[in-house]
């Protein structure tokens, strides 16, 4: 039975927390040891990193509805940059909105809420790619086996030849400032939420009794209803991954 390659180098760009924390700890589930998950809130300001940190990434994930720059136009500037494998996401899954996606160069379109099966097959569009490059023997197309240590070589290769850069891990998120008086859900204070959840319990916690405990200032009742409608369903749809 093969293995999951290890060390995968993960862009996630979404301007959801809750997101951002489940690609982490979907890629630690399913055994990408050693993998570096670096995680942007804003597009433009994850462009402006793969700009200056090419060859860093060996696959990218992106929300389609990004605010300020959405994930169309942000893959016709990365295409000019590099050459990586970039999955789409959204809640949205109609037909237009995929074609659109992979017309525009996306590998794969992601339906959230996200599942282990879509993490379970993710390092197949790493391999194909350095396939296509010559960079990785095939060993049988069909089953889609791989050597793990010629993925660790060439990635070994790849991050020499580049210049040494500051790439922040899997803890370090990119938050835009702060331009609308909407609130924006940093990981402070998504991590609040999650701590009032926590004390109240899952199956008791309601907005108004949430509210009480996180006392933030602008904080309103319709704020916390949604985030925690949103924390529900994708708790549900990650078939049980729990978030700290």
């Amino acid at each position: 039975m093969a293995k999951f390659p290890a060390g995968l180098r993960v862009l996630a760009v979404d301007n959801d927390p809750t997101i951002l924390t489940i690609i982490k700890e979907m890629c630690l589930q399913f055994h990408y040891h050693g993998a570096i998950v670096v995680t942007f809130y804003d597009a433009s300001l994850a462009l402006n990193h793969v700009s200056e940190n090419k060859d860093c990434f060996d696959v990218i994930l992106i929300e389609v509805h990004m605010p300020n720059m959405d994930g169309y136009e942000f893959i016709q500037h990365v295409r000019k940059e590099i050459n990586v494998p970039i999955i789409m996401m959204s809640l949205n899954g109609a037909t237009g909105v995929v074609m659109k996606a992979i017309e525009h160069g996306a590998c794969d379109f992601w339906i959230k809420p996200l599942h282990k099966n879509q993490f379970k097959i993710m390092w197949k569009h790493v391999v194909r790619k350095l396939w296509s490059e010559n960079k990785l023997p095939k060993k049988d197309d069909s089953k889609f086996t791989y050597s793990i240590n010629a993925i660790v070589r060439y990635q070994g290769k790849s991050n020499s030849n580049s210049k040494e850069t500051n790439v922040n891990e899997s803890n370090d998120c990119y938050e835009p400032p702060t331009k609308k008086p909407r609130v924006v859900w940093t990981p402070a204070l998504h991590n609040q939420f999650i701590n009032a959840v926590k004390q109240i319990g899952l199956e008791k916690a309601q907005p108004k009794r949430i509210l009480e405990v996180m006392k933030t200032p602008d904080l309103t009742r319709e704020h916390v209803a949604s985030h925690l409608q949103k924390y529900r369903f994708y708790l549900k749809g990650s078939n049980g991954v729990t978030l700290q």
